[in-house]
């Protein structure tokens, strides 16, 4: 049986870096055959947080920017290509979701800078973009996607499962035994701002390892203050992005710190206690919701996965839970890269034209073929064409 290659693109929230996955389909399942990935360059980083929030001449940066997207995505492609010994004609699509930059649900747009057919020229390979468009038009929030992908991969006959990407942003996803999603929802903010305050006061990308945070205390009085955000008394399902959770959100903080009057440490201790709390709070209410969830599993994966002190504490609030705390990794799946294998699974349902049901996450009204296709000048869509 030939394979069927689909590779898979993805930067989330945290603008830390570009990842990518290669996976095979030809079982109708995803089979990882390689992963890589790559860092984006200060200037890169730089531009892509400032397009972040609005301000002058956004059109021109946002152009260039589409432009420097697309062509870090071809080469990460490429290298990927080479690693695993393979061509771009054995690749049948590209599925990249671009760099958010504005999630306006209300407003039906959600924005991701990319460049679909730069990145299939760069490649040779057709190239599909533009994954929430879909869903937002059906009456969706657009996000998060993920629990359609959760499904498949995680559900389990006779436990709950709870799966919790922690990126910039949480989502969760619970899928009840047997295998029905309950609901999909983005809870608050995993490493965003963490990641802000830290590049802030410890001029450092990200507190690795929690060493700075495992050395502060948390403030109670922040943390009271932070978990009266609006967005966390909203009901699910919802969905969430740095128009809510942003450098306002701590503004009050980071001064104290910066005038001496307060630890950078105990802000990021309070702000890894905010992650989880934000998340618990949700758990509650879907078990308060769902009377038939008993005893299940939390599955952590994303970048927050690694956070040993935000580990620590869901292990801590789950006792009480009736949940077991693990990570991806040990129910087979790489934390690091879930995003960008769902992005590729995503490309194989576009290219097959198979809906995906949303439904019970987003919001949508029914289910969607997600993506927009731009096809390379010699990939298979042309080819398939000229038969």
């Amino acid at each position: 049986m030939s394979k069927e290659l689909y590779i898979g693109l993805m930067s989330g929230t945290s603008i830390d870096g570009l990842d990518a996955c290669l996976i095979d389909m030809q079982n109708g399942k995803p089979e990882v055959i390689d992963v890589d990935s790559c860092k984006w360059s200060e200037a890169e980083a730089k531009a892509l947080h400032e397009l972040c929030q609005s301000s002058s001449d956004e059109i021109e940066k946002e152009g260039k920017a589409c432009v420097f997207i697309a062509k870090k995505q071809a080469e990460l492609v490429n290298h990927l290509l080479s690693k695993a010994e393979l061509k771009n004609e054995d690749i049948i699509a590209i599925g990249t979701h671009g760099q958010t930059v504005r999630h306006r649900p209300k407003l039906r747009f959600s924005k991701q800078l990319d460049l679909g057919p730069l990145t299939a020229a760069l490649t040779g390979i057709d190239t599909v973009v533009d994954f929430r468009a879909a869903d937002l038009a059906a009456g969706g929030d657009g996000a998060p996607l993920t629990p359609a992908f959760h499904q498949m991969m995680l559900k389990h006959a006779y436990r709950d499962r709870y799966i919790l990407n922690l990126g910039g942003i949480s989502n969760l996803t619970v899928i009840e035994k047997g295998g029905k999603v309950l609901a999909g929802f983005d809870c608050g903010p995993a490493n965003t701002l963490l990641d802000l305050s830290c590049r802030v006061l410890f001029n450092e990308p990200y507190d690795k390892d929690a060493k700075i945070a495992s050395t502060g205390r948390v403030r109670k009085d922040w943390l009271y203050e932070l978990l009266t955000h609006p967005y966390l008394k909203r009901d699910f399902p919802k969905s969430s992005g740095r128009e809510d959770f942003n450098e306002n959100t701590v503004k009050k903080y980071l001064n104290l710190v910066k005038n001496q009057e307060a630890s950078g440490a105990d802000l990021l201790a309070t702000l890894c206690e905010f992650s989880v709390k934000a998340v618990i709070v949700e758990i509650i209410k879907i078990k308060e919701h769902f009377k038939n969830l008993k005893e299940g599993d939390l599955i952590l994966c994303g970048g927050g996965a690694y956070n040993p002190l935000i580990k620590q504490r869901f292990e801590e609030y789950c006792r009480n839970l009736n949940l077991n705390v693990m990570r991806s990794d040990e129910v087979g799946i790489h934390p690091a890269y879930m995003e960008a294998e769902a992005f590729a699974w995503f490309t194989y349902m576009c290219i097959n034209g198979k809906p995906i049901d949303l439904t019970h996450s987003t919001g949508a009204k029914y289910p969607t073929i997600l993506g927009c296709l731009c096809p390379a000048p010699n990939g298979n869509f042309v080819k398939s064409r000229l038969k």
